[in-house]
């Protein structure tokens, strides 16, 4: 793989999110997020759609995608995906307390609002499957509990 999934993941601040609603609907969105080791930590209000489906099917799809900005093909951007795993974090436990810390880290103060807005809570989002694109030719699967860096690789076939 000619680009560490996890380096191009660092570059980027926001993911969309897919999740299903009680009538199998799909709702995608977009949230800011961090990341700690090999899992994705979001903070959404009570008041999204997001969080009652996230509450109710605890598995999502998740996509992090470079910017249309800084692609260089439309049709080829950077990408990748997952299949998570939704874990709801109690308020004030050490794992709330240290992604709040990140993310204070990585947005600046303006993430404070997630700790004084009692109706936002914290996902822990923990890949089960995924897909790096990095352009045509270049598509990796994660081997399935694997997920640093090692992929198996596929292309595209030309007529």
């Amino acid at each position: 793989m000619k680009q560490n999934p996890w380096e191009f993941i660092d570059t980027i601040q926001t993911m969309a999110i897919s999740s299903i609603n009680d009538n199998g609907t799909a709702h995608t969105s977009y949230a800011p997020f961090i990341k700690n080791e090999q899992k994705f930590y979001i903070c959404i209000s009570a008041m999204a759609k997001h969080t009652y489906n996230i509450l109710n099917n605890e598995t999502i799809s998740i996509m992090i995608i470079e910017d249309e900005s800084k692609s260089t093909n439309l049709f080829a951007r950077k990408r990748v995906t997952f299949d998570v795993q939704v874990t709801s974090i109690e308020r004030n436990s050490l794992i709330f307390n240290g992604a709040m810390t990140l993310f204070r880290d990585k947005f600046g103060n303006s993430a404070g609002i997630y700790e004084s807005m009692q109706d936002f809570q914290l996902f822990e989002l923990s890949p089960v499957s995924g897909r790096a694109v990095f352009g045509f030719g270049e598509a990796y699967d994660f081997i399935e509990g694997d997920f640093g860096g090692n992929a198996t690789g596929m292309g595209h076939q030309s007529k």
